[in-house]
């Protein structure tokens, strides 16, 4: 961005990516800790502050490579707690695995490919056309996946990471919807076993966990759910550690030192955990329901915007700084009027970022003038 417009969009960009990850450290930290209180009793409190600390130690101390190989075994975790957790679910069922197709596809469970033209609703083009854009900002502008990606030695090793990763979140996409469709049936079959008091669906899965499972698979599963929170939140805490020695301590104070930007990258880090934390527990003061919206489409706002950004600096040479900048602001106009003015899925709203920003940059760069 600094290279193809100026270092004012690169600023932007590295602004608008910093206020994302402090978002979603908050939230990352605070909806398992808000599940598992709602099942565990677990304070809610002294799960964010677990999660949180060590977190923040380990990832502060090991850098990239903490993030990459934490993620690792917490893969292993989730993952093999998924599956143990949709074979108990089948097992539960009278009649097993034919009993609980049979009654899945009763109930349309397996219709997944909706083509009406409603864009209200996530039916098949919503989906795909959602699912697209918002892959395309993942891999484009999101630092704390960028990251990892380019820690490898060579290009043939970033395309086979990205391969990998293509093919193994298919199956693994797969048990989890699978989990949905299995809690459905178990408790459809088990009515009684269900608590009618719970406040909302998230619950739903940490409720099983608890009551359903033998002691030690509850708590294999308890530590996937930690896992799953505290991966993301590493390399969250990792990428925007990054950007703000990058593009702000380096930049600004013209430092070379290692050792320097080193110590300003952890405490950086440190920084960025605490703020978190201290969120996620002002989260938890607040109705859920109402915030975790408002919060979904600012998330929409902040990253759609930064994916405009680099889809004009890669597909055209015609868009300068001040159609990017436009562009920019028009599709950030755009997502507040379809947020007030229609009932578009939230999930297209990546994609209406997206290509409203660079629909609008081209069309001002015949106002402003072509790129140099």
């Amino acid at each position: 961005l600094n290279n193809r417009f100026s270092p004012k969009v690169r600023y932007l960009a590295s602004i608008f990516f910093c206020l994302f990850m402090f978002a979603r450290v908050a939230i990352v930290l605070f909806l398992p800790s808000l599940a598992l209180n709602a099942v565990t009793g677990l304070n809610v409190y002294l799960c964010i502050l677990l999660m949180g600390i060590v977190t923040i130690i380990y990832c502060t101390m090991g850098g990239i490579e903490a993030v990459v190989w934490g993620d690792v075994i917490q893969g292993i975790i989730l993952v093999g707690g998924a599956i143990i957790s949709l074979a108990y679910l089948i097992s539960g069922v009278d009649g097993g695995l034919g009993a609980a197709i049979h009654i899945a596809i009763d109930d349309h469970k397996f219709n997944i490919l909706d083509f009406s033209m409603d864009w209200t609703r996530p039916v098949f083009w919503v989906t795909l056309i959602g699912g697209f854009a918002n892959q395309m900002l993942t891999y484009t502008s999101d630092q704390s996946v960028v990251q990892r990606y380019i820690t490898v030695k060579d290009t043939a090793g970033t395309k086979k990471s990205l391969w990998l990763n293509g093919l193994l979140s298919l199956p693994v996409t797969f048990l989890f919807f699978a989990i949905g469709t299995g809690l459905y049936v178990f408790f459809k079959t088990h009515p009684d076993m269900l608590n009618v008091s719970m406040g909302n669906t998230d619950s739903i899965f940490p409720h099983f966990i608890m009551c359903e499972l033998p002691a030690g698979i509850a708590g294999l599963l308890i530590a996937a759910i930690f896992a799953a929170a505290m991966s993301t939140l590493s390399a969250n805490i990792n990428s925007t550690s990054t950007v703000m020695t990058e593009d702000f301590y380096v930049r600004l104070t013209r430092v070379n030192d290692d050792a320097r930007k080193m110590r300003f990258a952890r405490w950086t880090g440190i920084a960025i955990g605490s703020f978190g934390v201290l969120m996620a527990i002002l989260l938890a003061t607040f109705n859920i329901a109402s915030l975790w919206d408002q919060f979904n489409f600012f998330l929409g706002l902040l990253t759609s915007g930064l994916g405009g950004l680099f889809m004009m600096g890669v597909f055209t040479r015609r868009i300068g700084t001040r159609s990017a900048l436009t562009g920019f602001a028009g599709s950030i106009i755009i997502l507040l009027l379809c947020n007030s003015m229609s009932h578009i899925s939230v999930i297209l709203y990546g994609a209406v970022g997206l290509f409203s920003s660079f629909i609008i940059g081209y069309i001002s760069s015949f106002v402003f003038g072509r790129g140099k």
